[in-house]
């Protein structure tokens, strides 16, 4: 559970003036700050960075309304506001990465998102990995999107979940290879795409 019941860290956001469900989990919980914080540091990094142009400023701030609104909307989710919410959080820090390379200069508590190629798998498998308090990877393949937390592994970075939509999900990473099974499928080996 990624709430606690009395949170240290403040997020980027004044906690008195919280305005959703969404923003009380993140004033509850040191993991969801430590995800805002990132965020708001990717999202400042992106907005000043010198490949910032008028027409791109536009696009960015819709973009982050849009998502406010989105992880504002966590408390119709049938997961609960605090997983919805740290899902939001990691799907934006991965479009942020994505998207801007400014976002990306400088060193955070967020890393790639790094292109993998899969065995088995016809489209690239890409991850951004948020190394907060709860970390956490956000994978994308194809048309497909998924958050998962970090489990305990004997070597490496294991993550799974079985509430993806389509069944469990597990993405394991150690160096620049990675193993990755889809709903009850057999595991993947993949490699880290140096040209992606």
């Amino acid at each position: 559970m990624l709430a606690a019941p009395a949170a240290a860290l403040a997020p980027s956001f004044d906690c008195s003036k919280a305005r959703s469900s969404a923003e009380e989990a993140v004033c509850a919980s040191d993991a969801l700050a430590e995800m805002d914080l990132e965020l708001a540091r990717l999202y400042h990094a992106a907005v000043n960075g010198p490949n910032m142009d008028a027409e791109r400023l536009k696009t960015l701030k819709a973009t982050q309304r849009g998502w406010i609104k989105g992880r504002d909307d966590c408390w119709k989710s049938d997961m609960g506001v605090e997983t919805c919410t740290a899902n939001e959080y990691a799907f934006r820090i991965y479009d942020l990465r994505q998207g801007y390379a400014d976002a990306r200069a400088e060193d955070g508590a967020s890393l790639g998102p790094f292109p993998y190629v899969c065995e088995g798998l016809d489209v690239p498998l890409s991850a951004a990995f948020v190394n907060t308090a709860a970390p956490m990877v956000a994978l994308r393949w194809g048309d497909n999107i998924a958050v998962l937390p970090q489990v305990e592994a004997g070597s490496g970075a294991k993550y799974a979940s079985d509430a993806w939509f389509y069944g469990p999900l597990m993405f394991w990473s150690k160096g620049g290879e990675a193993r990755f099974a889809v709903a009850d499928g057999a595991e993947m080996a993949c490699v880290q795409d140096d040209m992606g």
